[in-house]
């Protein structure tokens, strides 16, 4: 018995050393910082497993806006370093923009992986000040979004190809469960291009009345423009809703 019982102290000992050793070994994960200025979009990797954590350097997030469903997130008044946390609720890109409290306003393309959360800072650059607004380049915006939801009308329709534009098919097991609405809302595919991004929603009035619906209710910072193809449901009727978005690594809005 005795034996035994400093067979066992051994082994412990052991065990406990080994245990103790790759505590030790273990090492501290940074940050991963990113430079920006006004206006930028940042390709980023988040988890898709995990929550992660935002922060802006000397700043503070007020608002992180992601297409209806596509992420959600939390910040909490006693965190003085003014950051969130995000949840993804999708496997897909997407673009998120965030506003902060000292007036700065940049957008995240955003790849999901499978990964452990890493926390994520922006350092904001001065270079802004001296920039000119995006609104004085030669661009012609209003055609671009038009020409752009139109070709969302085609490709639902036919599958016609959108050039620039890569089409993701939501997968409905990928969206989180949420409680019935007298609105479902519900993505059904994501265009991802150079300048823009757009979604795909598929409406659907689940109540016992006729339900009037506009392109106001689906108003989001990120937003760019909604266009639906009803404007009232019948009880149990469906429409889509087309929402373009900014996007891309040459973000232009």
């Amino acid at each position: 018995m005795i034996t035994s019982n400093k067979h066992f102290k051994s082994l412990t000992t052991v065990l406990l050393t080994l245990v103790f050793s790759g505590a030790v070994l273990a090492k501290n994960v940074p940050a991963i910082v990113y430079a920006f200025d006004d206006n930028d979009t940042i390709p980023i990797k988040l988890s898709s497993l995990n929550l992660n954590r935002l922060v802006v350097e000397d700043d503070k997030i007020s608002a992180l806006s992601c297409p209806i469903g596509f992420c959600t997130t939390k910040g909490s008044a006693k965190d003085k370093s003014g950051s969130i946390t995000v949840k993804l609720n999708i496997a897909l890109p997407f673009t998120a923009h965030i506003s902060t409290t000292k007036g700065r306003n940049f957008a995240l393309f955003i790849t999901p992986k499978a990964t452990p959360a890493i926390v994520s800072k922006f350092k904001a650059s001065n270079s802004h000040v001296t920039k000119k607004s995006v609104f004085s380049r030669a661009f012609d915006y209003p055609v671009q979004i038009a020409k752009l939801t139109k070709s969302m009308v085609l490709w639902s329709r036919f599958k016609t190809p959108i050039d620039g534009f890569k089409a993701h098919p939501v997968d409905p097991a990928s969206l989180p469960k949420t409680n019935k609405a007298d609105l479902a809302i519900i993505p059904q595919t994501v265009f991802v291009g150079a300048d823009y991004s757009a979604i795909i929603y598929k409406l659907k009035n689940q109540t016992n009345t006729t339900m009037p619906i506009t392109t106001a209710q689906f108003y989001s910072f990120s937003a760019r423009s909604a266009s639906i193809t009803k404007d009232v449901l019948a009880p149990n009727e469906e429409a889509l809703l087309y929402i373009v978005t900014g996007g891309g690594v040459n973000h232009a809005r």
